[in-house]
């Protein structure tokens, strides 16, 4: 049942693709924008956004970061404001929660992105916000506080919110604008003390405050921008507006991700209402869009195609004597073979960028950034579909980009390798998220490369020189010194140490660890000491904060298949532990072949839970394929 209904899934291009679930920041940030732009949603978008607001409250009325967390002041005032620009009525039941939650913890405590996003529409002043100062995109590249060092999200969301900020804009004072102001500042907005609240914050939407030397390079900012020069200003926006139209260009006019896309079409429009750049990429923001009629419209953080394709075939790979897998595989290899990027972007030096040539994205070869890991399994899932068949000259180029991907110390980042050769976590400035300034070798790349490299190496040796083999090694050394004492590793995409423990597994297999060795037995150990009494496997996402393993009351789908898998691919010997592994994802199976919806187990930036649709569709797959095939090969 489960693989059929996987197969049911596949679309018609051959591909995967279930919906990254996050929360209504976007979607309202989506409305603010046409606001700001004077084009009002169409009706039918209206009503879709509202439904979404709608269905993603919390029990109490308001909104979050996501589901599991308390009310947070940055996602409730946007979706408020957002629907009052639809709108509702002050008075309406879907924000009048909103309202009083607003009234009562102050809307001058919002972090820096809900200022921002304020001041644009008149809802704020700009002498509230921290100085965003253009004029360090022109900075020598061999200062380290260069944004060609800070991690690419964040080096892109703050050149479109530099370029913004230079221009201060301020939407024109409506009467629903004005209507606003009297919601969010009771006691008056002309009263309102903003320049004295760029630092106030409000410590429940917190991940860290800002540091001493922030606050103080803060200070330098606000000087700097009082008496910056106008001609420098011009050269560096200048410079800037041409690297957002580059990246433009390069992402099938997406950018890296919406938020940054957003910010990226407002810099154009402020520079050009009538850019065609700036219009093509406003039309493109339909990528990013899902919508149905129970959850209505929403504005994803991400598109996964080619990520949820490689986990598919290789989830289907261990079914493979099931009618109908052999076809999904092949269409799903043939699609995954275009979405390579065979093609380097001309300038992407001059953009900060990793050469893009071999590597494939999150989403689809559109999107334009590959990353490490996406690329790793994807040459997976095509070895497993393909064979002795796969295309040696793509796989080669995947190997070049992956090892593109490397740091110093052997592990591997994201998108590009780490620049910076001192942290620079003490200058994030966006006070919800961790972990967002600079690339940093993590767990699940460095052991997704390791595999993919290990891999090609078996089946095809002359891809596989000095050079990579040095690599493989400086990997695998990495990988064991990242290990926790207790025998774990902590993840930095998913929730959290089974998550990490389940790629550590896997790295520490591809690298040619044996049955025996400490660290993979110490990792084994790890997990089945963490098996629930019905035979699943649960962590809470609360530790993501604090680093630390917290047990969920409740087993979940997800991370038990994460661990069976582990367990099954190490040759744990308890077979018990195993067979109990098994027996849980079998009963907790629904009689469609679906399994429930439980809670969220994707992250990123610490803080920023998120819902990968099919991962509980697949990777359940992927643990009971490898058992069944196990047990008939005992029993043989």
């Amino acid at each position: 049942m489960a693989t059929e209904r996987l197969l049911h899934l596949q679309g018609e291009d051959g591909g995967f693709e279930g919906e990254v679930v996050w929360c209504p920041m976007l979607s309202a940030q989506y409305v603010l924008l046409h606001h700001v732009l004077g084009r009002p949603l169409e009706p039918d978008r209206r009503r879709g956004v509202l439904r979404y607001f709608e269905r993603s409250r919390l029990s109490g009325g308001l909104w979050s970061l996501h589901e599991h967390e308390p009310p947070n002041l940055f996602v409730t005032t946007l979706v408020y404001v957002a629907a009052r620009l639809l709108g509702v009525e002050r008075g309406d039941p879907l924000i009048e929660p909103a309202r009083r939650f607003l009234q009562d913890e102050g809307v001058l405590g919002i972090p820096t992105w809900g200022k921002f996003w304020l001041a644009l529409l008149n809802l704020y002043d700009w002498r509230g916000l921290n100085a965003i100062l253009p004029e360090v995109w022109g900075l020598p590249r061999w200062v380290p506080l260069h944004p060609s060092n800070w991690y690419c999200h964040t080096r892109l969301i703050y050149m479109g919110m530099a370029v913004i900020y230079a221009q201060r804009f301020q939407a024109p004072v409506t009467p629903v604008i004005a209507a606003i102001r009297e919601e969010l500042f009771p006691d008056g907005f002309a009263t309102a003390d903003f320049a004295a609240s760029r630092n106030r914050l409000r410590e429940a939407d917190l991940y860290a405050r800002p540091s001493v030397w922030l606050k103080a390079g803060f200070g330098l900012a606000r000087l700097l921008d009082r008496f910056h020069s106008k001609r420098l200003r011009g050269r560096c926006l200048d410079a800037m507006i041409g690297g957002i139209k580059w990246e433009l260009r390069t992402t099938a006019y997406t950018c890296i991700s919406p938020v940054s896309g957003m910010l990226n079409i407002l810099a154009l429009w402020l520079r050009d209402p009538e850019d065609v750049d700036g219009r093509r990429a406003l039309e493109e923001l339909d990528q990013w869009i899902w919508e149905d009629a129970e959850g209505g419209l929403r504005v994803s953080g991400a598109r996964s195609a080619s990520w949820d394709t490689a986990f598919a075939l290789q989830a289907l790979s261990t079914t493979s004597g099931l009618e109908g897998v052999p076809h999904a595989l092949q269409r799903g290899a043939t699609y995954l073979r275009g979405q390579q990027i065979r093609v380097s972007f001309e300038g992407y030096r001059e953009a900060y960028r990793n050469d893009p040539q071999g590597g494939w994205c999150f989403a689809a070869g559109w999107h334009g950034w590959p990353v490490t890991d996406c690329t790793a399994e994807a040459v997976l899932a095509l070895l497993a579909a393909d064979g002795d068949a796969a295309d040696v000259t793509a796989l080669g180029e995947a190997v070049r980009f992956m090892l593109r991907g490397q740091n110093r110390d052997g592990g591997f980042g994201t998108y590009e390798p780490q620049r910076s050769l001192v942290g620079l976590e003490w200058l994030n400035p966006a006070e919800m998220f961790g972990d967002s300034m600079t690339e940093h070798s993590c767990v699940e790349c460095t052991a997704s490369c390791l595999a993919a490299l290990a891999a090609c190496r078996e089946r095809f040796p002359e891809l596989i020189g000095r050079v990579e083999t040095r690599a493989i090694s400086r990997a695998a050394e990495w990988l064991r010194g990242a290990q926790e004492r207790d025998g774990s590793w902590r993840g930095v995409w998913g929730v959290q140490f089974v998550y990490g423990t389940f790629f550590g597994i896997r790295g520490l297999l591809a690298a040619g660890t044996g049955p025996d060795d400490p660290a993979l037995r110490s990792a084994c150990r790890w997990l089945l000491d963490r098996q629930r009494e019905d035979g699943g496997w649960g962590e809470h996402h609360r530790g993501c904060r604090t680093g630390e393993y917290v047990a969920h009351d409740t087993s979940q789908v997800i991370q038990s298949a994460w661990a069976l898998i582990a367990l099954l691919e190490a040759g744990e010997t308890d077979r018990t532990a195993i067979a109990r592994g098994a027996r849980f994802l079998i009963d907790t199976q629904r009689e469609d072949g679906t399994w429930p919806r439980q809670d969220m187990v994707g992250i990123f930036f610490r803080t920023a839970l998120l819902d990968y649709v099919l991962y509980r569709q697949y990777f359940p797959l992927h643990a009971l394929g490898l058992y069944e095939r196990e047990r008939a090969a005992t029993e043989a």
